[in-house]
């Protein structure tokens, strides 16, 4: 049996992945300032290209596709593959498909005029590595969507997000997030569809030097958007 556990996606028909009670992804702030942004940059081009990394459920993937986006969803775990294969065939979108793999075999897949990296890039360990492979296979656009370190040392945030005291990695400060407590716990990882794959711990860069890796990394014009900020007081 295939379980949704984060993308309510509308199948058509009055399907739903989840319940036709709950938002569907296609309402979702993420999605909507992604695809203004893919469409005032790149309302020029028919055919735009897009890779979606670490795509869970394929809920993303799936609504560029229905707008015209030739899309590929890449997730390393068996279950979720599974759920967006389910999704494909019942919507069949000839301009979708979907893949597993590591997203670190990113340069295997070619070049793509957007990189669509939501709630990725905070359970890797070495962030700034990934975004070098971003940059080499980003043609136009990347969209993060991602946590990040800040110098607040309070107890309340630390707890939280089982945060380090700030520290290093990769030469940029931020702090180490725990994926998973134990041997024990990595080895049920498949299970864990919301966390990393292969690291126990994750790397938060401290905002400001993100900023600065993206752009280090090749890409000339860095923004942020904050269009989805009603979304997130609500969660």
């Amino acid at each position: 049996m295939v379980e949704f556990t984060a993308h309510n996606i509308d199948l058509g028909n009055g399907l739903y992945t989840i319940s036709d009670k709950n938002p569907p992804i296609k309402t979702h702030p993420y999605l909507n300032s992604s695809l203004k942004l893919i469409k005032e940059f790149l309302k020029e081009n028919n055919q735009i290209s897009l890779v979606d990394l670490g795509c869970l459920e394929g809920g993303y993937t799936i609504e560029f596709a229905k707008a015209g986006i030739n899309s590929l969803g890449i997730d390393v775990r068996e279950s979720n593959i599974q759920a967006c294969n389910y999704c494909q065939s019942i919507i069949k979108l000839p301009n979708l498909r979907f893949v597993k793999d590591d997203v670190l075999n990113i340069r295997n897949y070619g070049k793509f005029d957007v990189s669509f990296c939501s709630g990725l890039l905070y359970h890797l360990n070495k962030p700034i590595s990934f975004l070098k492979d971003l940059s080499h296979v980003t043609n136009k656009i990347v969209i993060i969507q991602t946590h990040f370190s800040t110098t607040d040392d309070s107890p309340d945030l630390i707890n939280k997000y089982n945060l380090s005291e700030l520290t290093e990695n990769e030469s940029v400060p931020g702090r180490w997030a725990i994926e998973y407590a134990n041997q024990s716990e990595h080895k049920k990882r498949e299970k864990h569809r919301w966390s990393s794959w292969d690291n126990d711990s994750s790397f938060w860069i401290q905002k400001e030097y993100l900023i600065e890796e993206i752009k280090k990394s090749g890409f000339e014009l860095v923004m942020e958007q904050y269009d989805n900020l009603h979304d997130i007081a609500e969660t």
